[in-house]
C-alpha cells in the first residue's frame, strides 16, 4: 500500500530530522516521558505501527526489510507497555548520552525511512 508506506518513511524521516538536529528537544521529550511515566503512548503508537508494517508487507517486493521494521516496531511496542519500570534506566541512560550518539542514532532511522519510502514503489 503506497500511501501507508510513504506516511510511515515520512514519520521516521521528521523523527531521525529532528534526533539529528535538535537532539536537545529528544532528551527533553525523553525527560517528560519518564517524570509522567507516560510510557504507555509510545507503546502503543509503535505496537500499532509495527502491526501495520507487517500487515502491509505482502504488498511490496522488499518483504524482508519491512517485516523486520515491523516485528522491531512491535516488540519495541511490547516492552514500552509490559518493561515500563525497567526503562527507567534505559532512558536515564540515554538522557547521559553525547549528542553525536543522537546523531548516529538519527542517521540510523533516516536510512530505515529511506528503506520504507524505497519499499512503497516495489510494488508486486
Amino acid at each position: 500500500m503506497i500511501p501507508f508506506y510513504l506516511i510511515e518513511s515520512l514519520l521516521f524521516l521528521i523523527f531521525g530530522l529532528v534526533l539529528v538536529f535538535r537532539s536537545v528537544f529528544v532528551k527533553n521529550l525523553l525527560n517528560y516521558i519518564q517524570e509522567k511515566n507516560l510510557f504507555i503512548i509510545p507503546g502503543i503508537i509503535e505496537i500499532i505501527l509495527g502491526l501495520l508494517t507487517l500487515y502491509f508487507r505482502h504488498e511490496t517486493r522488499l518483504g524482508l526489510l519491512v517485516f523486520l521494521v515491523g516485528i522491531l516496531l512491535f516488540i519495541d511496542g511490547v516492552f514500552y507497555l509490559l518493561l515500563s519500570e525497567k526503562l527507567r534506566s534505559t532512558i536515564e541512560w540515554m538522557l547521559k548520552l553525547e549528542d553525536k550518539s543522537y546523531r548516529i542514532y538519527g542517521l540510523f532511522i533516516i536510512i530505515i525511512a529511506l528503506g520504507l519510502g524505497i519499499s512503497a514503489f516495489f510494488l508486486i
